[in-house]
């Protein structure tokens, strides 16, 4: 018995032009696809299939990329109107390490009292890295 694939799962030419703007992001920074895949919670063999075509990016692995990569949304989808801010270039570059993608992720899920003592933690090194 063959099963067929649901012709609403199925990647389209967009996947495809997706998947090749991804790989050119990822070789322009000098990343790996076990590194990208390890940023965004992915195997590298997912990443190939990614930048293959052969699989669809979900919506929520999207914007997990456009951070990773370091890349507006417009670099993706040229054609879609990217309203946030423009972002902060150090608040980027750290978005897009290892660290800050574990912060970024686990930080939320923090008590609230264990948030302002990470916060008061990095108020007070951040005044000592600036002050000597």
């Amino acid at each position: 018995m063959t099963k067929k694939r649901n012709a609403s799962k199925a990647p389209t030419k967009q996947d495809a032009y997706l998947g090749q703007r991804i790989r050119e992001a990822r070789i322009a920074t000098g990343m790996t696809q076990t590194e990208l895949g390890e940023l965004i919670g992915v195997s590298y063999q997912q990443i190939q299939k990614y930048e293959d075509g052969h699989n669809r990016v979900n919506g929520g692995r999207i914007g997990t990329l456009v951070t990773a990569l370091n890349r507006p949304l417009s670099y993706f989808f040229p054609d879609a109107t990217d309203v946030r801010s423009i972002a902060d270039p150090i608040a980027s570059a750290f978005m897009a390490t290892k660290d800050g993608q574990k912060i970024a992720t686990k930080f939320p899920r923090m008590p609230m009292r264990a948030k302002r003592a990470v916060m008061d933690l990095i108020d007070v090194l951040s005044t000592e890295n600036v002050n000597g």
